[in-house]
């Protein structure tokens, strides 16, 4: 009787074991379907917000509104934007969280580093690289007393391909690049006094997070969104 009684026990013990893993499994698989869904990643393999990026006719804006950012050469300032937006998919391609940190608001960061760890504990790896810029306009600009904001449309070349743990190829392309357009929103807001890192919480003693390296006080755009332009 209690030998029987010992082998129920351990039967709906494993039977527990294998619910919990499935729904576990369940969670996880679906937690990533979210994330390239509500996020767009630089891949035509992962779907990005199909709500935006509709426009298919892009234009500079005009002097007027650029004199909204004390901006008179426009060529300087597309040269600007871009960089960042370069060293951003660069820092991304290199798990450099320091510096995706520095380049992005809070909450894109963290939407992209969720992304990264998902992918990263399921074996993936996201690889971008050979980046060329084809073509950048800036769509709209606005300025307020508290902050000011920028949207460009953002061509690129890139090779772009997924990783298994083993460095083979899961999807994509190692060799033939694609190219695909962007609209990329940048915001700047004014520098305040602060006493703790606005990206991890952390004390400061100085203007560098000790924790996650974050920059404070820069004063410098940063990137708040990226969405991939679906093609009609």
């Amino acid at each position: 009787m209690f030998l029987a009684f010992l082998f129920m026990c351990f039967f709906v013990s494993v039977f527990i074991f294998i619910v919990v893993n499935i729904i576990i499994d369940t969670f996880r698989r679906n937690s990533i379907i979210k994330f390239f869904k509500d996020t767009v990643v630089l891949s035509k393999e992962l779907q990005g917000d199909s709500t935006r990026g509709k426009k298919n006719f892009y234009i500079d804006v005009s002097k007027n509104k650029l004199d909204r950012l004390n901006v008179d050469d426009i060529a300087v300032l597309k040269d600007y934007l871009y960089d960042i937006f370069y060293r951003f998919e660069t820092a991304y391609n290199d798990l450099d969280y320091g510096n995706m940190s520095n380049l992005a608001t809070k909450q894109l960061f963290q939407k992209y580093y969720t992304g990264i760890t998902l992918n990263l504990k399921v074996g993936r790896k996201k690889v971008i690289n050979n980046i060329n810029r084809e073509n950048v306009i800036i769509y709209e600009v606005d300025s307020t007393s508290s902050k000011q904001m920028a949207s460009a449309m953002i061509c690129i070349s890139y090779i772009s391909y997924v990783t298994n743990k083993d460095g083979s190829l899961y999807s994509g392309n190692r060799e033939k690049p694609i190219t695909e357009r962007f609209e990329v929103e940048f915001r700047k807001d004014f520098e305040q006094e602060v006493t703790n890192c606005p990206n991890c919480g952390a004390k400061l003693n100085g203007n560098k997070c000790d924790y996650c390296e974050t920059v404070i006080g820069s004063n410098d755009f940063k990137i708040s969104a990226i969405r991939r332009i679906e093609e009609k």
